[in-house]
C-alpha cells in the first residue's frame, strides 16, 4: 500500500468533522436561543458559505457532497423548529 493510497481515502475526512461541528453548533444555538444564530439570514449564510468552501476544497467527491448535506439538513431542521 502506497502513501498515496491512504491519504486520498481519508483526506476530505476533515470537512465531514468540521460539517458536525457546525450543525452542531446551529442546532445548539437554536435550542438555546442564542440571538446571533436565530436569524435565517445567518443560518443560511453559513451554510452557503461552508457549502462553496466543501466544494471547492473536495471537488466534487462523495465526502465533500456528504458534508454539505449534514450541515443543509440542520439548517432545515432549524428552519421547521
Amino acid at each position: 500500500m502506497s502513501n498515496g493510497d491512504s491519504g486520498s481515502k481519508g483526506s476530505l475526512l476533515w470537512l465531514i468533522y468540521i460539517a458536525l461541528l457546525i450543525s452542531g453548533g446551529l442546532l445548539l444555538a437554536d435550542a438555546l436561543g442564542v440571538r446571533a444564530m436565530t436569524r435565517l439570514t445567518v443560518r443560511l449564510g453559513t451554510a452557503l458559505v461552508f457549502s462553496a468552501v466543501a466544494l471547492i476544497a473536495g471537488k466534487d467527491k462523495p465526502a465533500a457532497i456528504v458534508a454539505i448535506a449534514i450541515v443543509w439538513i440542520a439548517v432545515l431542521i432549524t428552519l421547521f423548529n
